[in-house]
């Protein structure tokens, strides 16, 4: 062969590998795309969320609903679940961690690149050589033993799994949070309408009080007691309708909308009597046993847990396979000054230091950990529950005295009605015995307050909707899936 003739050969070859290397990797090769971020952009995208918006009505209709019963014309925790669960950017940035979490689990089946080398040289032909020239071309082909592949896909599925539980979570906490607001906008409107009943007729006793005062009946010390009583009634009110404002501006942003937006829309009243009968008859039906057996099964933060724990059980196995070395088969075939010579090669890992017993023993310990912390959770889970079932009983309680009270107040408040209407009493005692009626309602009010809030700290100890005023569509209650969750725009 000529010098000219093997010089020709060598080129073709190594251009050949080298073009054969380039299709390969152009096949797969993806193109880089920017993506800045503008803040003007996010804020105006953040304008146009709607709660009337035709897109926002396709999520509701793949969710069940009818094209009939749309726009809700009544908003109530329900609806503005699923209006968070469409709009909040939170559940956004849960959504992409579980996208990242898939391509994480797509990575780890992954399976390692075959390499391929190639090497060229020209002696002086001192020692005689047929030919000056000699050129190689190498393949490695890596070979994983013990199955550590399907294992590390085995951790990335519990950690997938971690990923769609923290969505459902972030779901539930947001509906968590729509609650207690609603809770809150609730007790402050009965709270303004019951100051407002009360400053009524303490504008009413004053009135009569003045009177009294110009004809002498009354001193100026009573009066002027009266009045600042008036006026620590109107401050208490003025304050409750100010809270109005930063409770609806609460409200809008755990929705997911601005309050403009939010504005538009008309809140269902609460019916707080048949609430409490519905809850009562569910948490009346159910014992302390059954309530912590749903808790410790239903929990997002439990199911979490065990999927933790499930992938630490996982990197233990994934450790005591890595005892066994990987190797990598090197097949090649080499002309070297004249000699055609074929060969095949492995190379491997030698385990001359004591390092896999150490790194399974770390992997044994974060085990430990995540079995002593579920071990913690289920233990402060239990405590929770019993506790707030201990609170739930005692406001109950309260309010069944309070209610007799009423009662009894109210007969009171019949009988002075009579003999004021027969002018055995005057109009001031009258108002001023009225007044005592509107502080007790006032009391049970708060009361009732008080026993609704006890049972939403039962539901999120629970996180499972105990009663319809306060729930969300089943299907929501009883899977971590993300089915529900809609992409805003």
């Amino acid at each position: 062969m000529t010098f000219s003739t093997l010089a020709n050969t060598l080129i073709k070859t190594l251009g050949l590998g080298l073009v054969s290397v380039s299709l390969l990797s152009g096949c797969g090769k993806e193109k880089y795309q920017a993506k800045p971020l503008e803040p003007s952009q996010i804020s105006a995208k953040l304008a146009l969320k709607d709660a009337t918006s035709e897109e926002f009505k396709s999520y509701l209709i793949k969710q069940g609903f009818k094209e009939s019963d749309l726009p809700f014309a009544n908003w109530g925790l329900n609806e503005l679940t699923l209006c968070a669960l469409y709009y909040h950017s939170k559940l956004d940035v849960a959504k992409a961690q579980l996208a990242l979490a898939n391509a994480n689990l797509e990575s780890a089946g992954l399976k390692h690149n075959i390499a391929l080398s190639g090497n060229l040289a020209r002696s002086n032909q001192a020692n005689g050589d047929i030919s000056p020239w000699a050129y190689g071309l190498n393949v490695e082909i890596p070979i994983e033993t013990s199955n550590k592949r399907n294992i590390r896909i085995e951790e990335a599925q519990h950690l997938v799994e971690v990923a769609r539980i923290d969505v459902a979570d972030v779901a539930w906490q947001l509906r968590s949070k729509i609650a207690n607001d609603l809770l809150r906008y609730h007790e402050n409107l009965a709270q303004v309408q019951a100051l407002s009943k009360e400053l009524n007729q303490k504008d009413v006793i004053v009135n009569l009080m003045q009177k009294r005062v110009q004809l002498g009946m009354l001193s100026n010390t009573e009066l002027h007691a009266a009045k600042l009583q008036q006026q620590k009634v109107l401050f208490a009110l003025n304050a409750e309708k100010a809270k109005t404002a930063e409770i609806c501006a609460t409200l809008a942003s755990d929705v997911g909308l601005t309050v403009e937006q939010f504005s538009k829309l008309t809140l269902k009243p609460l019916d707080i009597d048949a609430t409490l009968t519905q809850q009562a008859a569910y948490l009346s039906s159910q014992t302390a046993q059954k309530l912590q057996e749903s808790a410790l099964l239903n929990r997002l933060d439990i199911r979490r847990s065990l999927e933790k724990y499930a992938a630490a059980e996982t990197n233990i196995k994934l450790e005591v396979a890595k005892q066994t070395p990987d190797i990598s088969l090197t097949p090649g075939y080499a002309f070297e000054f004249g000699d055609k010579v074929w060969s095949l090669g492995f190379t491997t890992l030698l385990k001359l230091l004591n390092k896999n017993p150490t790194l399974i023993n770390q992997a044994a310990k974060l085990r430990e950990i995540q079995g002593a912390q579920f071990e913690e959770l289920q233990a402060k889970v239990i405590g929770d529950l019993e506790q707030n079932l201990a609170t739930y009983a005692a406001n109950s309680q309260n309010l069944k005295q309070l209610k007799e009270y009423q009662e009894s107040q109210l007969t009171f408040q019949r009988k002075i009605q009579r003999q004021f209407e027969a002018g055995l009493v005057d109009k001031l005692e009258l108002t001023q015995n009225q007044l005592n009626t509107t502080f007790l309602e006032q009391q049970l009010v708060a009361a009732q307050f008080n026993h609704l809030k006890a049972a939403l700290i039962i539901e999120e100890i629970m996180q499972r909707p105990i009663f319809d005023d306060f729930s969300l569509i089943t299907k929501f209650s009883e899977s971590a899936s993300t089915a529900m969750v809609g992409t805003s725009p």
